[in-house]
C-alpha cells in the first residue's frame, strides 16, 4: 500500500511542477502580447497618443507652424463612423501647443468603415524654438453607426 501512495505522490509532484511552469509561461505571454494604446513618435521629438482604443493612432506628423500637425486614425469601434468636414472644432484643441485654423476643414466628410483609416490635417503647432511642452491635445469628433456623438483625444508631448 505504501508503494502506491508514494508512486501517486511522485506522479503529482513531477507533473505538478510541469503544470506550474506551463501556467507561468502562458501568463507571461498574455502580459507581453496585451494590447496597449498605440503611441506614434514624430521626427521632431514629439510623441502623440490616442486616448481611446476605439480610434487607433496609426501615424502622426508634428511640425512647428501653420498646418503642421496631422494624425492618421483607424476606426476600431466595431462599426462605421461618420465624420464631418470640421472634425476638430476650435474648442477641441488646447489652444497653446495645438490650435485650429478657422475655416479650414481638418477631415474629409464621409463614412469610415470598421478598420478603415482617415486623416486629420491642417492643425497648427507652436512656433519653432518653443522648447518642451506637455499636454498638447486635439479632440476629433465623429458620429457612431447608432447616431451617437463620440470623440477621441490625441495627446502630444515632447520637444519642438
Amino acid at each position: 500500500m505504501d508503494n502506491k501512495g508514494q508512486s501517486a505522490l511522485e506522479y503529482l509532484m513531477t507533473y505538478g511542477w510541469a503544470l506550474i511552469v506551463i501556467a507561468i509561461v502562458i501568463g507571461v505571454l498574455i502580459i507581453v502580447t496585451e494590447e496597449h494604446i498605440p503611441t506614434s513618435s514624430t521626427s521632431g521629438g514629439v510623441i502623440c497618443q490616442s486616448g481611446s482604443p476605439q480610434m487607433v493612432l496609426k501615424e502622426t506628423s508634428f511640425n512647428p507652424g501653420t498646418d503642421g500637425v496631422g494624425f492618421t486614425l483607424q476606426n476600431a469601434t466595431g462599426g462605421s463612423v461618420v465624420l464631418v468636414a470640421d472634425c476638430v472644432g476650435a474648442a477641441a484643441v488646447d489652444g497653446t501647443y495645438i490650435t485650429d485654423s478657422s475655416g479650414v476643414a481638418e477631415c474629409t466628410a464621409g463614412t469610415i468603415t470598421n478598420g478603415g483609416t482617415f486623416i486629420v490635417t491642417t492643425l497648427d503647432a507652436a512656433a519653432s524654438g518653443t522648447g518642451s511642452f506637455t499636454g498638447g491635445t486635439a479632440t476629433v469628433g465623429y458620429t457612431t453607426a447608432g447616431g451617437l456623438s463620440a470623440s477621441v483625444t490625441v495627446n502630444c508631448s515632447g520637444t519642438i
